[in-house]
């Protein structure tokens, strides 16, 4: 058997494997993805390739990404796991009293995640920062002030906000108490 038929094989397996273990029998698969039952059957037979547009509608009709069904695996290029001990503390680098930021993100990574305490009464300093990319933030706990260009826009726990990096910002907690966010910067700043 040639490299490109043992592929094509491994290709319709994956796709009856997972088609069979949603227990929806072939030909209602091929109904409701609008392609014949034969051509179905011949492609998890291995016996012909789909095209880029019919792989797609496969996969997405099973609930799976493409790579899955081409046998693409999860390895270090593609997945890290940061443990507790090997997140960066990285509050020295804003020089601001109060103000804990932690890299949850891996190195290399294409975003900034970031997990951010602030205590009762801290700030990012007093200057607004600017640079390149966006950010957004996610408020978990207590009640933050972000200044953009010196207009003030309050968030408050399970709030939201995202802005473009070059509009100039700071941070201020406005909780009487300990506030917590999730943050992310594209491209990492720090």
């Amino acid at each position: 058997m040639n490299s490109a038929l043992k592929g094509d094989l491994y290709l319709g397996q994956q796709i009856r494997k997972k088609r069979e273990s949603t227990g929806i029998s072939l030909n209602q698969a091929a109904k409701e993805m609008n392609i014949s039952a034969s051509f179905l059957s011949q492609i998890e037979r291995g016996i012909v390739l789909p095209s880029i547009n019919t792989l797609r509608t496969i996969a997405d009709y099973l609930n799976t990404y493409i790579g899955f069904l081409l046998g693409e695996s999860v390895n270090s290029e593609n997945m890290q796991v940061v443990r507790k001990k090997e997140i960066q503390n990285i509050s020295n680098t804003i020089k601001s009293k109060g103000v804990n930021l932690h890299i949850l993100s891996p190195v290399g990574s294409k975003l900034e995640f970031m997990y951010d305490e602030f205590e009762k009464d801290s700030s990012t300093g007093n200057r607004l920062y600017q640079h390149e990319g966006e950010e957004c933030a996610f408020v978990l706990q207590g009640k933050l002030e972000i200044i953009l260009n010196y207009e003030k826009i309050v968030v408050n726990e399970g709030d939201f906000i995202w802005f473009q990096s070059n509009i100039p910002h700071k941070i201020v907690n406005l909780h009487t108490e300990k506030s917590i966010a999730i943050w992310i910067d594209c491209p990492p700043r720090f």
